[in-house]
């Protein structure tokens, strides 16, 4: 039986070389992360991996990748960003991806303007 072609195009558009990258990006962040004395609590690693994202895949994509990208923050040691902030990683998660969100829609809108579609 012979896979349905609709579906290899559908996988075949969303695995995209935005979306490796960006991954690769994420990952590069949490090896850097880990293996460094101090985590890397900057937006623009995260943020870049959300932009690629949303560039190619569009905006619902991009919040679901600034998702992924907060759980690789946390997962890296971003959060507790300062020490009297211990116990609230919820909170400070929800505001990365706040941030992150917004990246997501700011590239989308921007494309949209620029390409004016």
């Amino acid at each position: 039986m012979k896979p349905d072609s609709s579906f290899q195009a559908n996988v075949r558009q969303f695995a995209s070389a935005h979306l490796i990258g960006a991954i690769i990006v994420l990952v590069m962040t949490i090896a850097a992360s880990i293996t460094g004395e101090a985590p890397i609590r900057s937006l623009i690693p995260y943020g870049a991996s959300v932009a690629l994202v949303a560039w190619r895949h569009g905006m619902s994509s991009g919040f679901l990748f600034a998702g992924l990208a907060t759980l690789a923050a946390l997962a890296a040691g971003a959060f507790p960003t300062r020490p009297e902030f211990g116990g609230e990683e919820i909170v400070e998660g929800l505001y990365a991806y706040f941030k992150l969100s917004a990246i997501s829609f700011g590239v989308a809108m921007g494309k949209r303007s620029s390409l004016g579609s």
